[in-house]
């Protein structure tokens, strides 16, 4: 279906009466029928039986005055043709009003007092154009009023040779009109031009050119390669959530995506919206026909590892920064805690090996054989905390629970750190599969 047709924002005409109960009806005396009434005898055949179907014959009855802009017949069924319907009964009544909605506007106005300029509908946040060129008159450039001044008692009527199409609002034509042109261009060579245009509605979080740049740096990827990649589409679909949910409705908690995995939103304690703890909201509540679009500055990256796969590969990159770690998980048996999918939601607080030195100097302890696999997995469950915990979802004086019962941790972000233990920042928000890990600079003990 046609994206003029889905999703319209509707200021339905059939609620106008609350809108329109204080105008008085300026009635020439010489005319005896209402709007639908004239239109019909004016052989409108087509336009009447779109507004009995779209359920406006009382509202456009019942209140005005009205300015109608109505198809000619002949202009009804060309639209048809040209949209692919059969008839009008092939279009949903909603959609239906919606277009109706753009053929009307307030008062009584006769050709005479058509000016050059917009003019609003009763379409929400559509307008038309009209221009005036001695006794022709066009709206939107191209579509001709070919009679004028059928009057009726609560209005007028000026047949025109087109219908007129609302102007498209998808998501998008909001992302090109805001030169989001990179994801623009990965949504045309993803083949997803139709989803986010006629499907919805979507809540969808749109990275700036931007910070398309810095995910194409940081993955060491072209752009040709970006755009011919085969995770492209999944990419992209990992952007979108189905409904419409506006900034002020979010709240910290995983959504599915049109993946069908999640992301993850957390509330900063400045009320700054985060996505997975990189993407960051920085526009909200860009309105779209078929949804909403929030603007953030990092692509999100979908995990596709587990926490320890995780751990192993910082340990790689950072030359065993968590060597100590990964054999006090493996003696304490907890790998398997640590290497599950999105069904988990855990949150690690990794000592580095600096750190855990410095905890066996303090024992008295070589290594970490010396301890029991009893007493790593008590200390090891002591840094877990039941749930994903982004360092943006940390509140000044928090506590986060963990695995031993009754036991918690306390949050202190003016000093940035756990209980005594300092937050190290360029090891937080390490993001895998079944929960997130914040590197920290001493080992914590229950």
């Amino acid at each position: 279906m046609p994206s003029q047709f889905k999703y319209l924002p509707i200021l339905m005409l059939c609620i106008l009466s609350g809108f329109f109960a204080c105008n008085n009806y300026d009635l020439p005396p010489q005319q005896e029928l209402l709007l639908v009434e004239t239109a019909d005898r004016e052989g409108l055949s087509l336009f009447v039986e779109a507004v009995n179907r779209a359920g406006l014959r009382q509202a456009l009855s019942e209140q005005g005055p009205f300015t109608i802009f109505a198809p000619s017949d002949e202009a009804f069924i060309a639209a048809l043709q040209n949209l692919g319907f059969s008839s009008l009964a092939a279009i949903p009544p909603d959609n239906l009003a919606g277009i109706l909605a753009y053929h009307v506007i307030p008062g009584r106005n006769i050709s005479s007092l058509l000016n050059t300029g917009e003019v609003d509908t009763f379409l929400e946040n559509a307008v038309i154009n009209i221009e005036k060129s001695g006794s022709r008159i066009l709206l939107n450039d191209s579509i001709q009023v070919i009679q004028r001044d059928r009057e009726a008692l609560n209005g007028v009527i000026h047949i025109i040779d087109q219908l007129m199409l609302p102007p498209s609002n998808t998501i998008l034509d909001v992302v090109e009109r805001n030169n989001f042109t990179t994801f623009l261009n990965a949504v045309n060579a993803a083949d997803l031009t139709d989803l986010f245009n006629n499907t919805g509605p979507y809540t969808t979080f749109v990275p700036t050119n931007a910070a398309f740049t810095r995910y194409l740096n940081d993955q060491g990827l072209s752009t040709s390669e970006l755009l011919s990649a085969d995770s492209l589409p999944a990419i992209l679909r990992g952007h979108a959530i189905d409904g419409v949910i506006p900034a002020a409705a979010f709240e910290s908690a995983g959504l599915p995506t049109l993946t069908g995995q999640p992301i993850f939103i957390s509330i900063a304690p400045n009320g700054a919206i985060w996505v997975n703890g990189t993407a960051r909201v920085t526009g909200t509540n860009l309105q779209a026909d078929n949804g909403i679009v929030h603007v953030i500055d990092n692509v999100i990256v979908r995990p596709q590892i587990s926490m320890l796969e995780k751990l192993n590969l910082r340990n790689e990159e950072e030359g065993g920064i968590f060597s100590l770690l990964i054999q006090a998980i493996e003696r304490a048996g907890i790998g398997n805690l640590l290497n599950r999918g999105y069904e988990e939601n855990i949150t690690l607080f990794a000592p580095t090996d600096e750190a855990f030195e410095g905890f066996l100097a303090s024992k008295g302890i070589a290594s970490i054989n010396d301890l029991s696999p009893e007493e790593l997995a008590t200390i090891l469950n002591y840094h877990i905390v039941p749930l994903r915990a982004f360092s943006q979802d940390f509140r000044e004086g928090g506590s986060l629970p963990t695995l031993i019962s009754g036991e918690t941790l306390s949050v202190n972000l003016t000093n940035q750190e756990i209980n005594d233990a300092p937050l190290l920042s360029n090891l937080s928000n390490i993001h895998g599969k079944n929960g997130v890990i914040h590197g920290i600079g001493k080992v914590l003990e229950p």
